[in-house]
């Protein structure tokens, strides 16, 4: 499959309601699909794809927003960034790495550039699930997020 190109930032999002807005003002630095189940169940979908962002490169523009401290297996614990009307998920901030956002893909006014180059938890991957050739795999969460950005790089270039 070939990769859709990258547009240049800013990328923006809304809720489905459109009551909460953001702006993302540079490239991502990962685009990751986790397929942990507390993921298949925030979603309600195979896996989640998320961008991860730097934090000053995020601004949340508008509306009311409602947070929910998710602890994960591992012990650490993120801050799930919903709507505070319509209850779209729209990003995670990451308390042990405040410097990060992880961006919900499906929030994007335009996802359609969006492709994975990075699975992870893929030991409960989905049957049907599509994965890149390209892409790196584990089958567990990552030691060190540094390997989710080297397969950005690794694929889109720096």
């Amino acid at each position: 499959m070939k990769r859709p190109s990258i547009p240049q930032a800013p990328y923006s999002g809304s809720c489905l309601c459109a009551a909460v807005r953001y702006r993302l003002n540079a490239r991502p630095l990962a685009a990751n699909a986790c397929h942990c189940m507390d993921c298949k169940k925030l979603t309600g979908a195979t896996n989640l794809l998320m961008l991860l962002c730097e934090r000053d490169a995020f601004v949340h523009e508008q509306g009311e927003v409602e947070r929910y401290c998710k602890r994960a297996d591992s012990g650490n614990a993120i801050d799930i960034v919903r709507c505070a009307s319509c209850g779209v998920r729209l990003w995670h901030e990451p308390l042990s790495a405040p410097q990060l956002v992880f961006v919900a893909a499906g929030t994007l006014d335009d996802p359609s550039w969006v492709v994975p180059t990075s699975h992870i938890f893929t030991r409960s991957v989905s049957p049907g699930v599509v994965i890149q050739d390209d892409a790196l795999v584990l089958r567990d969460g990552p030691t060190d997020r540094a390997a989710l950005f080297d397969a950005f790089k690794r694929v889109y270039g720096a």
